[in-house]
């Protein structure tokens, strides 16, 4: 939903640059009308570029605004990461240390009880 605000926010500051630029190009004084004329459509191209111009810098702060938004969103999302992480270190079990003869024992153990039978010759082997 933010990111779709943010795109749209884009497409305005775009849309009035563009308007402000027109308003520019329009502006130039005609040598065919006397300086009054001259004034006051100077004076109705700057009403017309500040208008512009305040919609663009009220664009720019909801820009802005929304931007502020996301970063404290991402911060947020990073300290419950953080948090999660701390949680999961806490909860596992730290190792058992093992003694290194109760290992050799268990061996030992091991091959006493897995001791293999001999096997008979066979009679025609032993021919």
């Amino acid at each position: 939903m933010s990111t779709s605000k943010i795109n749209e926010l884009q497409n305005k500051i775009i849309q009035i640059k563009k308007e402000l630029s027109e308003i520019n190009k329009e502006e130039k004084p005609l040598p065919e009308f006397i300086d009054t004329t001259n004034i006051l459509r100077s004076n109705e191209y700057l009403k017309k570029s500040n208008e512009e111009k305040s919609k663009l810098l009220i664009a720019y702060e909801e820009y802005a605004n929304e931007l502020e938004h996301l970063v404290s969103s991402i911060y947020k999302i990073k300290g419950d990461i953080t948090n999660l992480k701390s949680r999961i270190k806490s909860r596992k079990k730290p190792k058992k240390k093992i003694n290194k003869k109760r290992i050799l024992k268990r061996k030992s153990r091991k091959r006493k009880t897995k001791a293999k039978p001999r096997r008979r010759k066979s009679r025609k082997s032993r021919r």
